[in-house]
């Protein structure tokens, strides 16, 4: 990559505002399994933009109470501690891409509802092979950041972008490539910097820049990596939202068993995954 476009690059990966404390401590505390909405109550109510979207998340057309929530505590026992994490990590995601942007390339739509189905995809997965219960989080975690890099891309290199998303589209091969090919990095890379700069988890960091090929993931992290790697490689082939990316590789028999998963399990989730994203999908207007 050419000196200018790097320093743009970082630049605007400067400007890209990182979890807020409010959100790394709500991830903190909810891996403890026995956190209750009082716990949760202290965390979010010190940040009065986050009490606002819970509140209007729960008083939202898509919950249909027939009384209107006023009480923080309430509305977190009624959402459940997974959806209050789930708002808030998503929310600061949603934060990071400029609604007034042209998104030629990605649609912001399109964009979260597949980091999102990804993120669900990984945690279904994770269940079904028996992680422990206060580590399955780190995998929707890992699995709605995946893609995390895409986000620079599309806003410092648009045209650039829009043309390696059609080009790879074209010769029907994987937009990392292409990536490379124009604009001489790729989002992996990109999703690294941002995972640096915002002090996610190693494993994180690992399912970022190795999502596009598990044997790159470290023996430590051989579960999350590669359950990310098939996760978004399921909501490609699915089409479960738009990456920019609909040439991916298969996903191996030999791959699904080196972590305990089967090809049958996979074919029944679709239904789960649709269901979850549209009870997310109203994130999108309380982030708004």
């Amino acid at each position: 990559m050419e000196n200018k476009a790097l320093i743009r690059l970082n630049r605007y990966i400067d400007t890209m505002p990182s979890l807020s404390i409010t959100v790394a401590k709500i991830l903190e505390v909810s891996k403890n399994p026995k956190v209750t909405a009082k716990d949760l109550n202290k965390v979010i109510s010190l940040d009065p933009v986050l009490v606002g979207r819970v509140l209007k998340l729960v008083n939202s057309a898509y919950y249909g109470l027939s009384n209107k929530v006023t009480s923080l505590v309430n509305a977190i026992i009624m959402l459940g501690i997974n959806t209050i994490k789930n708002l808030a990590l998503s929310t600061a995601v949603l934060g990071n891409m400029r609604h007034n942007s042209s998104f030629k390339s990605l649609n912001i739509d399109g964009f979260w509802r597949h980091s999102i189905g990804v993120g669900v995809a990984s945690r279904l997965i994770a269940k079904k092979i028996g992680i422990p219960v206060n580590q399955i989080e780190e995998y929707f975690i890992a699995g709605l950041l995946h893609d995390i890099g895409k986000i620079p891309l599309n806003e410092v290199f648009e045209e650039q972008y829009l043309k390696a998303i059609r080009l790879a589209d074209f010769k029907k091969i994987q937009l990392l490539d292409m990536e490379q090919d124009i604009i001489g990095t790729t989002h992996t890379e990109v999703g690294k910097m941002i995972a640096d700069k915002w002090r996610l988890s190693p494993e994180t960091l690992e399912c970022i820049l190795h999502h596009h090929n598990h044997s790159e993931v470290s023996e430590k992290y051989y579960k999350i990596g590669t359950t990310v790697y098939v996760a978004n490689i399921y909501c490609n082939i699915n089409q479960i939202g738009f990456s920019g990316d609909r040439y991916t590789k298969k996903i191996e028999g030999y791959i699904l068993s080196s972590i305990g998963l089967s090809e049958e399990y996979l074919d029944d989730i679709f239904d789960t995954i649709s269901a979850e994203i549209e009870k997310a999908s109203v994130f999108l207007q309380v982030a708004g």
